[in-house]
C-alpha cells in the first residue's frame, strides 16, 4: 500500500467479515474495498461515511451467512453448572461464607432502610384526592421578629378565598380543640385530640366511616368518633344516635370513623362541627387577623399556582384593609405530599403528626446504596483475588472444550446462587432486628406486610440483579484466562490489581465518611442536649389546667407548696420549648409609639424562678405591686436590642391593644433562653402576668429523689380539686425529646450503619488479608531464611493495606465535610467541625483494619520457614 493510501474503515470490516457468507465475503469485501479507494483521495470523510452504507446495505438475505446453534441440553447444563457451584461454595466454606454474610448485611440495611423510605413517603397516600389537596400557609415577617414560615391560617380565610379564586373546588377548616372531658350518663371519658371541622372534611380526607352517615356532613350538635373513641365511651361502635356531652352542649353521634393511620398528618379522636367552637363569634367566616387553625383547598385540574400565588397580595389587602399588609404576610399553598416530610422549616405546625426532615430520606437512601457497594466490593474483591485458585480449574475446563460464554455463565450462577443465600438470610435477620429497631425509632415495620407484598418480588429481582452485576467483573476476569498460560503456572491473577486496589479504597473510603458522620452527628445532639438553654427541664411536670383545674389553681398550687416533694409550681399560657404566639405591641420611643411583634407568653409570678430563667438586670415578677399584673413586662436581650434600649428598665411598653395614654413598664431583662427548639435562634419575647386570663398549664418541680412520691403528691392534690376532667401529665424532658427526635433518629441510624459498614469491609479486608498472605508464604519464608525479623515481616505485609487506608482517608474527607457542613447549616446553633474528628474517624478505621488482618499478618510472620520451603 502506498503512504498516500487511505485504508477503510475497521469496524465496518470486522461487522461484514463476521456476518457474510464465505463464499461470498472474498468479492463483497474486495468491490467494496476498492470503491471506498476511489472515493477516499478527494473526500475521505464522506468515503468513510458511505463505506459504513454500503456494509449496512450488504446485511441482507442471501449475503447473511446461515448462523447454525447447536442444541445443547440446557436443563442438564444448568443441573450440572449449579451443582459444580455449590461444590465450589462449599470447598471455600471460609470465604464463601465472608461472601454471604457480608451480602447478607448489605441487603438487611436495604430492606430496612426500604421499609422506613416507604412508610416515609406513603404518609397521606390513601387519600384519593391526594395530588389536588394543599395546605395553606403564611410566611410571617413582622418588625421585631424572626421572619417565619407557619402553618396556620385565619378563620376567614378559607370562605372567603373560594369565592374569590375560582381554582378552590373545596376547602375544609382543621381547629384543634386539645384534650377535652366527654360525659356519658354519669361518667366522664378524657378524649385526647378533638377538632373541629368544616363538613367537607370527610368528603376531602377519606377516612373511612364504618358506621352512621356515609356523608360526612355534620350539623351544629353531631359528632363523629373513631371506632376506638366509641369502644372507650359506649363499649362498641353501635352508638349512631347516642348522645354526649361536651363542655355543656349535648351532641349526637352520627358517625363512627376507623382510627385514624398511623400514616396521616392528621392525627383525631373526634370531630365536631367547627360552629361549635364559635358559637359566639358571629363573623367567624370572616375573621381575620389571627391565625390558629389549618385551612386546606381542594384544587381543579387548570390550577396554576404562580398565577394564584400573584393574586394573593390584592386578596390580603381588600380583605383586611390594608395595603401595607403584605409587607407583613405572604400566603403558599403547600402540597399535601410535602406537608410530612418538607415542613421543617415550618413553625406553628401542631398538626402534623411525627413530622420528619425529609432531606433525611434521601440520605438514608444514600446510606443503603453505599452499604451496598461495601458488600458487593467484598465479593468482587475476594473473587478476583482468589483467580490463581480457579485458574487451573478454568484451564482444564477450556482445554476439554469448554467455551468462554459457558464459563461466564458458570461464575455469574456463583454469584446469584451467593446473593440468594444472602437475600434469605436477610430475611431472617430483620425478623430478629425489626422489633429492636421499631423500639428505637419509633416506628412498626413488619416484615410479614414485607413478605406478603409485591415487594417481596421485587426484592427478589433486585437480589438476583445485584448477584449478576457483582459477578460481571470476576466472571469475566476469570473466564479470560488463556489455558496455555494458566497451566503453565503463569499469570493467573498474581500481579497488583490497580481495580482491586481500587475497590478497596472505595469500600474504606465510604466506611470512614460514615464513622466520620456518626461522630460529628452524636457531637451535635449532645451538644444540643447539653448546651445551656438558660432554663432548667430537670424534673419538670407539666399538668393540663382545664375545666375545674383552670378555676381553682391557686387553690391547687397553694396546697402542692406544702409537699416535701414539691420544690416549686407555676404556670404559663403557652408550654417553653414551642414557639410561643407573636401579637402585636407598643413601644414609647422618643419619636412617638412604635409597633412591633415579639413573641409573647402569659406568666405566673414565679415562672422564672421555678425555671431558673436568669435576670441580667431589673427584677422579676411581685405580688407585692399590684401593676405587675397586666403593667409589668420582663424581657428578653434580644428584645431589648431589637429596639436599642440601652437602659431598657421603665420603659414604657404594651401590647397592641393598649391605649397610647396606659401602657405599662419594662420591670425587668432576662439573659436569653431557647423558648423554641435549637433549630431556631432566640427571638425576641415579652413575659406578662394576666391573672384573669388563666393559664392553660402548670409546672411543676419535683424533688429529683423522689419522683414517684412526688407525682403522687400532685395526682392527690388534682383529684382533691378537680372532678370533672382526669389527672394527665407529661415530663418537660419528654417534651424535648420529641422535638429532637428525627434528629436522634439519624444518629442512631447512621451509627448503626457504620458499624455495619466497618464491619463489612473488615470482613473483605480479613479474607484479601488471608489470600494475599498465603501467596506470599514462600516469600516470607526465603526472607527469614535471609535473616528478616519479625517486625520488618509485620511492616512489609501491612503497609499495602495501610496505604490503600490512607488513601481512601483522603479521598473521602472533602466529600464528607461538605455533606456535614450543609447537615449543621440546619441548625440556627450548631457545633464547629474539629479537624480533629477526621483524624479520629481515620484512626479508628485504620485501627480496626489493621487488627482485623493482624491474624493473618502474625501467623505468617512467626511461622516456620521450613514449612513454606520445604516443596522447593
Amino acid at each position: 500500500m502506498k503512504k498516500w493510501e487511505i485504508p477503510p474503515p475497521k469496524w465496518p470490516l470486522k461487522f461484514l467479515r463476521w456476518f457474510c457468507d464465505p463464499e461470498m465475503l472474498e468479492d463483497i469485501e474486495g468491490d467494496l474495498t476498492e470503491l471506498f479507494g476511489l472515493r477516499a483521495p478527494s473526500k475521505p470523510h464522506l468515503a468513510k461515511l458511505i463505506f459504513w452504507v454500503d456494509v449496512l446495505l450488504m446485511f441482507r438475505p442471501g449475503v447473511i451467512r446461515n448462523f447454525e446453534i447447536p442444541k445443547l441440553n440446557n436443563y442438564g447444563m444448568f443441573k450440572n453448572y449449579l451443582i459444580a457451584s455449590w461444590r465450589n461454595l462449599m470447598k471455600n466454606k471460609r470465604f464463601s461464607a465472608i461472601n454471604v454474610f457480608s451480602l447478607t448485611l448489605g441487603i438487611a440495611a436495604c430492606i430496612i432502610i426500604f421499609l422506613f423510605v416507604k412508610e416515609e413517603r406513603s404518609f397521606d397516600a390513601f387519600h384519593t384526592q391526594k395530588d389536588k389537596i394543599y395546605r395553606l400557609c403564611e410566611v410571617q415577617s413582622f418588625p421585631g421578629t424572626n421572619t417565619q414560615k407557619v402553618a396556620l391560617s385565619m378563620p376567614g380565610m378559607g370562605p372567603t378565598m373560594i369565592e374569590e379564586f375560582p381554582e378552590i373546588q373545596s376547602f375544609t377548616r382543621f381547629w384543634g380543640w386539645g384534650s377535652q372531658s366527654v360525659r356519658f350518663g354519669d361518667k366522664h371519658f378524657l378524649v385526647d385530640k378533638v377538632h373541629g371541622v368544616d363538613s367537607t372534611f370527610l368528603s376531602i380526607f377519606n377516612f373511612p366511616i364504618v358506621a352512621g352517615d356515609p356523608s360526612g356532613k355534620m350539623d351544629l350538635l353531631e359528632t363523629y368518633l373513631t371506632r376506638s373513641t366509641a369502644e372507650k365511651i359506649f363499649g362498641s361502635i353501635d352508638v349512631v344516635g347516642n348522645q354526649l356531652e361536651l363542655d355543656g352542649d349535648l351532641l349526637t353521634v352520627i358517625g363512627v370513623l376507623e382510627d385514624v393511620p398511623d400514616g396521616s398528618h392528621l392525627q383525631f379522636d373526634m370531630l365536631c362541627n367547627i360552629y361549635l367552637g364559635a358559637q359566639r363569634n358571629p363573623d367567624f367566616d370572616h375573621q381575620f387577623g389571627s391565625n390558629y387553625m389549618n385551612t386546606y383547598f381542594v384544587l381543579n385540574d387548570q390550577a396554576d399556582l404562580d398565577d394564584m400565588a400573584s393574586r394573593y397580595p390584592d386578596y390580603l389587602s381588600r380583605q383586611m384593609d390594608s395595603e401595607d399588609i403584605n409587607d407583613y404576610y405572604q400566603l403558599f399553598l403547600q402540597p399535601l405530599a410535602e406537608v410530612h416530610l418538607a415542613s421543617n422549616d415550618i413553625e406553628h405546625d401542631y398538626n402534623n403528626h411525627r413530622k420528619f426532615n425529609g432531606t433525611y430520606i434521601d440520605v438514608f437512601v444514600l446510606i443503603g446504596v453505599f452499604i451496598l457497594i461495601i458488600a458487593s466490593v467484598n465479593f468482587m474483591n475476594l473473587t478476583t483475588a482468589r483467580a490463581t485458585t480457579r485458574a487451573k480449574e478454568v484451564g482444564v475446563r477450556k482445554t476439554i472444550g469448554a467455551l468462554r460464554n459457558q464459563l461466564f455463565f458458570q461464575f455469574i450462577l456463583e454469584s446469584t446462587l451467593m446473593a440468594t443465600i444472602a437475600f434469605v438470610l436477610a430475611l431472617g435477620i430483620n425478623f430478629l432486628a425489626t422489633p429492636f429497631l421499631n423500639d428505637l425509632i419509633d416506628r412498626n415495620f413488619s416484615m410479614w406486610q414485607f413478605l406478603n407484598s409485591d415487594y417481596l418480588l421485587m426484592a427478589f429481582g433486585f437480589t438476583l440483579i445485584l448477584g449478576f452485576i457483582t459477578g460481571l467483573y470476576p466472571a469475566i476476569y476469570l473466564s479470560s484466562f488463556r489455558p496455555v498460560t494458566v497451566l503453565k503456572g503463569l499469570g493467573s491473577g498474581d500481579k497488583k490489581s490497580l481495580f482491586r486496589s481500587s475497590l478497596i479504597v472505595l469500600q474504606f473510603g465510604l466506611a470512614v465518611g460514615l464513622i466520620v458522620c456518626t461522630l460529628v452527628v452524636v457531637q451535635q445532639l449532645m451538644y444540643m442536649k447539653n448546651k445551656d438553654i438558660g432554663y432548667t427541664t430537670d424534673h419538670i411536670l407539666l399538668v393540663s389546667l382545664k375545666y375545674d383545674a383552670h378555676d381553682n389553681y391557686p387553690q391547687i398550687k397553694e396546697e402542692l407548696l406544702k409537699r416535701s416533694n414539691v420544690l416549686g409550681v407555676t404556670a404559663s399560657g403557652q408550654r417553653i420549648g414551642n414557639n410561643f404566639h407573636q401579637y402585636g405591641f407598643k413601644v414609647q420611643q422618643d419619636t412617638g409609639i412604635v409597633s412591633f411583634t415579639p413573641s409573647n407568653v402569659v406568666v405566673d409570678y414565679d415562672y422564672l424562678d421555678v425555671y431558673n430563667i436568669r435576670l441580667k438586670e431589673g427584677r422579676n415578677f411581685s405580688k407585692e405591686y399590684a401593676k405587675d399584673d397586666g403593667l409589668a413586662f420582663v424581657v428578653n436581650e434580644a428584645f431589648a436590642e431589637e429596639l436599642g434600649f440601652d437602659e431598657p428598665i421603665g420603659k414604657r411598653v404594651g401590647h397592641g391593644w393598649y391605649p397610647d395614654d396606659s401602657l405599662g413598664t419594662i420591670i425587668g431583662v432576662t439573659e436569653n433562653f431557647n423558648f423554641n427548639s435549637l433549630h431556631y435562634k432566640v427571638n425576641t419575647l415579652s413575659m406578662v402576668i394576666h391573672s384573669a386570663w388563666g393559664y392553660s398549664e402548670m409546672s411543676v418541680k419535683l424533688n429529683g429523689k423522689n419522683i414517684a412520691a412526688g407525682i403522687k403528691d400532685v395526682e392527690e392534690v388534682y383529684n382533691q380539686f378537680v372532678t370533672n376532667y382526669p389527672f394527665e401529665y407529661e415530663f418537660l424532658d419528654d417534651h424535648f425529646a420529641e422535638l429532637y427526635k428525627s434528629d436522634s433518629q439519624l444518629g442512631y441510624v447512621i451509627t448503626i450503619i457504620a458499624v455495619l459498614a466497618i464491619l463489612i469491609g473488615c470482613m473483605g479486608l480479613f479474607g484479601l488479608a488471608s489470600i494475599s498472605i498465603n501467596r506470599r508464604i514462600k516469600e516470607i519464608g526465603i526472607r527469614k531464611v535471609l535473616g528478616a525479623s519479625i517486625n520488618d515481616l509485620i511492616f512489609l505485609l501491612s503497609r499495602n493495606f495501610g496505604l490503600l487506608i490512607l488513601i481512601s482517608f483522603v479521598v473521602a474527607m472533602p466529600f464528607t465535610w461538605l455533606y456535614l457542613s450543609g447537615w449543621l447549616d440546619s441548625f440556627a446553633y450548631r457545633i464547629d467541625i474539629n479537624p480533629l474528628v477526621f483524624l479520629v474517624g481515620g484512626i479508628m478505621a485504620l485501627v480496626v483494619a489493621m487488627l482485623t488482618i493482624s491474624i493473618h499478618v502474625f501467623k505468617a510472620a512467626y511461622a516456620n520457614p521450613v514449612n513454606s520451603l520445604r516443596y522447593e
